[in-house]
């Protein structure tokens, strides 16, 4: 488990011999503990900045691709987006599906899902999931493309459970497609394909015997394989695709081939995207925030902590104007670093300084 600010605060200021700090007297520090605070933050951002690619400030990105739009802001898809990782950038089929996983702000939600009969609930049983007895539940999916192919990607637990698809939703409904979905004790995985007859269908699950059907997961995508995108620099997609791309000809949009970044921390696609049927998914690197709170934790593994705790003494050391022991802790901390990057990136070039 992470140790909160508190905690490393405090052991830090131990090694140190000075007056620890509780949790009542946090926000009212003196002297070397207000110092000792700013040390330990200071000491996240050295070990983070000492690698562009540390595993532990990577995160995934997806954000939905539209019709005619070529650039897509950073803090569109996070505001604690650093960097792109654009070797791995990927068109992916977009998901139609609006809480296909049954979780808002970390807790069970049937949200956007609507009741055709009986108590569809919110359930934390399998993880996150809609609840089914005696039930049905649909949901409305707008914006498909008539003739189209997709596929409804489901997992279920539980009683036996009905998926339904068609293009009306409850007592005459039509449906185009049905699933049964044989009751399982354990999460179980299932599909099915449909083509669109129209721009919107919809989604529907139903329990008919009383018991306990569980929906923990819904995807709706187009039948598309994902692509990776070539990377160009700014400079290579100025000088090869700008000019073009620059005339409001939507004969000359399609399926993005390149991305690119500009000065503006844009993720740029070209082509222009000709429809709105799918996403960008691609890994990047976060923004540290600084600790603040007593109970704050670290993104750093819990197991490298101590690299956290040797960096702010150096920082103590050096405002005491003890050389010596800040010169060690630099050592000691230029030693640790390379030895995260053994273990967790696996920089073999670094081993035999270790």
């Amino acid at each position: 488990m992470a140790s909160s600010y508190l905690v490393l605060i405090n052991n830090v200021l131990r090694d140190l011999n000075e007056v620890e700090l509780t949790s009542s007297t946090f926000s009212s520090s003196r002297g070397i503990q207000t110092a000792v605070k700013d040390y330990v933050n200071r000491s996240i951002n050295d070990v983070i900045n000492a690698e562009l690619n540390w595993p532990f400030t990577r995160a995934e990105g997806l954000t939905d691709v539209i019709a005619g739009k070529q650039l897509y802001s950073y803090t569109t898809v996070s505001s604690s987006l650093k960097y792109v990782d654009y070797d791995n950038v990927f068109l992916v089929p977009k998901d139609y599906i609006s809480n296909g996983d049954f979780e808002i702000s970390g807790a069970a939600s049937i949200t956007n899902w609507s009741t055709v009969s009986g108590s569809p609930s919110a359930s934390s049983n399998f993880g996150n999931t809609l609840l089914l007895s005696s039930a049905e539940a649909s949901q409305a999916v707008n914006n498909l493309i008539v003739g189209r192919s997709y596929t409804v990607l489901t997992q279920t637990s539980g009683a036996t459970l009905t998926l339904e698809i068609g293009t009306s939703s409850g007592g005459s409904q039509t449906k185009s497609s049905t699933l049964t979905i044989s009751s399982a004790n354990e999460v179980l995985l299932s599909e099915v394909s449909f083509t669109a007859t129209a721009t919107t269908h919809y989604v529907s699950f139903t329990e008919a015997s009383g018991s306990s059907g569980y929906v923990k997961l819904v995807q709706l995508q187009e039948n598309l394989s994902p692509k990776r995108l070539k990377y160009l620099s700014y400079e290579e997609y100025s000088e090869r695709y700008r000019e073009r791309d620059s005339q409001p000809d939507k004969d000359k949009f399609g399926v993005p081939e390149f991305v690119y970044t500009n000065y503006n921390d844009e993720i740029g696609l070209t082509p222009i995207p000709d429809d709105s049927n799918r996403s960008l998914q691609f890994d990047y690197y976060i923004i540290n925030t600084d600790l603040s709170g007593s109970t704050d934790t670290s993104v750093i593994p819990t197991r490298f902590e101590s690299i956290i705790i040797e960096r702010a003494k150096y920082y103590a050391y050096t405002l005491r104007g003890d050389v010596q022991n800040a010169q060690l802790a630099q050592v000691q901390f230029d030693k640790s670093i390379k030895r995260m990057r053994v273990e967790l990136i696996n920089r073999k070039d670094y081993a035999r300084a270790v």
